[in-house]
């Protein structure tokens, strides 16, 4: 693949970032979630299936193109750059940013479930939001293992032959299969799962030299559209089937945690098909028709990581502090995306992005 800055691309790992905002102003309002997060006394179903749209592709997109930016990365300058890189960019970050989610989150939450406003110090919930910088870390230090075996490996005809059956056919069915496999050991869930991340991370990494996979998505992103939102909603129907009737009035307990169970088991492949065709068709539509530079797209880029790493504290107050307002919860979700957003642009624009806290954490602007 040419040597070029891949524009659209950077800003859609940076929108995919930025939808952490949206998808943490929407759970208060998800049906039954006050097991794991504040509720508020109203929940939405609209709000319910935006969330689970965005959090079906979300983080397997983010993966993907993390994986992609890391092949380009070592390709123009050397893996030994790259991991001194990603110590400054992930690992400092980190060292500062999780004392500082820990002297707010926890008193946020307390407040968000009793309404008394207490600060307190706790790494209860840790890592918070900043999960994925841990899996970032984590490929990093597995690199330094992987890096010696994949150079004996490097032209084995049945290691190649295995990679390009998982990662480079155009259906992926067995990276489906083995990523559906995983997760079912994390209830669904990617946050404790680094293996099932580093799948996707690593067909990121062997997309950028796999010109025949890339082409595909871009000439075919409408077709992986298509079927990533019929796969979506075949899961958001079994998703849903559990509260008709029918379902309900299962004769014993028993029975219906047993339909729960295989309804559960139904969904997880259904969901990773969804993930990983509406995944290659945002990076096919990104990168054949916004591929090219403009000013917003790369303020998107430098600016995302910022407001992702402040933003949960911010949002989470704001949606708490409504919880004391009858109002309607489409509006409140609303407000609360749109203050939160307000402040993470500001402190980017005036605090950030002048400074050497812009440059932590973009390196230093071209």
């Amino acid at each position: 693949m040419e040597e070029k800055r891949f524009h659209g691309l950077d800003a859609l790992r940076g929108i995919a970032m930025l939808l952490g905002i949206v998808l943490h102003a929407a759970l208060p309002y998800i049906p039954d979630i006050d097991s794991i997060w504040p509720a508020d006394s109203e929940s939405s179903y609209l709000i319910t299936v935006i969330f689970q749209f965005i959090h079906v592709w979300r983080m397997p997109l983010f993966f993907i193109l993390a994986g992609f930016f890391t092949k380009v990365f070592i390709d123009r300058k050397s893996w030994e750059k790259w991991i001194s890189n990603r110590v400054l960019r992930i690992g400092i970050p980190l060292l500062i940013f999780s004392p500082l989610m820990a002297l707010t989150l926890p008193w946020i939450f307390k407040f968000g479930r009793t309404e008394e406003l207490r600060f307190f110090y706790s790494m209860e919930g840790y890592p918070f939001h900043l999960w994925f910088l841990w899996h970032l870390l984590i490929f990093v230090f597995l690199s330094l293992i992987f890096k010696p075996i994949n150079s004996l490996l490097k032209n084995n005809m049945i290691f190649d032959r295995i990679a390009k059956q998982m990662f480079q056919v155009r259906i992926l069915v067995i990276l489906i299969f083995l990523i559906s496999i995983l997760i079912i050991f994390t209830g669904g869930e990617l946050i404790t799962n680094p293996i099932a991340t580093g799948l996707y991370f690593v067909l990121g990494y062997l997309l950028y030299k796999n010109v025949n996979l890339f082409e595909t998505m871009k000439k075919n992103w409408h077709v992986y559209l298509s079927v990533g939102l019929v796969a979506f909603a075949l899961f958001f129907a079994l998703e849903i089937f559990k509260y008709y009737e029918p379902f309900k009035d299962l004769p014993t307990s028993q029975e219906k945690e047993n339909a729960e169970i295989l309804l559960w088991f139904l969904q997880q492949p259904i969901k990773v098909t969804s993930a990983l065709f509406l995944s290659c068709s945002f990076i096919g539509l990104i990168e054949t028709k916004f591929g090219d530079y403009s000013f917003a797209k790369r303020f998107i880029s430098d600016g995302a990581y910022w407001m992702y790493l402040i933003h949960l504290p911010i949002v989470t107050f704001i949606t708490f502090f409504m919880f004391r307002f009858d109002i309607n919860p489409v509006f409140k979700f609303i407000v609360a995306i749109l203050l939160t957003s307000a402040i993470c642009l500001g402190t980017y624009k005036y605090i950030v992005r002048p400074t050497l806290i812009g440059t932590l954490l973009n390196g230093k602007r071209s």
